[in-house]
């Protein structure tokens, strides 16, 4: 399974790039979300115990990926606030 989002990342002074994400599952049934182009560390993954994947069965792929999906949307907003709070902080040079 692989699953490709993008999504902006905070850089310095407010501005934001864009980088494109992907959700893959691995071998051992683990979620990763990792860079595309990055030869880092995944950003997350999810390992879920063999108890819970015996609960959730074919589910499990949903469940971790809307936590992925929340972990962005989170991450969205916050950048999205930080956006508006550098906009509406701002004083005009002038008055009129």
């Amino acid at each position: 399974m692989q699953h490709n989002a993008d999504v902006d990342t905070h850089m310095e002074e407010g501005f934001t790039q864009e980088t494109m994400l992907e959700l893959i599952e691995l071998e051992d049934g683990s979620l990763v979300l990792r860079d595309v182009h990055g030869k880092e560390e995944p950003m997350v993954t999810i390992d879920f115990s063999e108890k819970v994947k015996s609960m959730l069965g074919q589910e499990v792929r949903m469940v971790g990926q809307h936590m992925i999906h929340a972990a962005i949307q989170s991450i969205m907003y916050q950048q999205l606030k930080q956006w508006h709070a550098n906009v509406y902080d701002e004083e005009p040079p002038h008055y009129s």
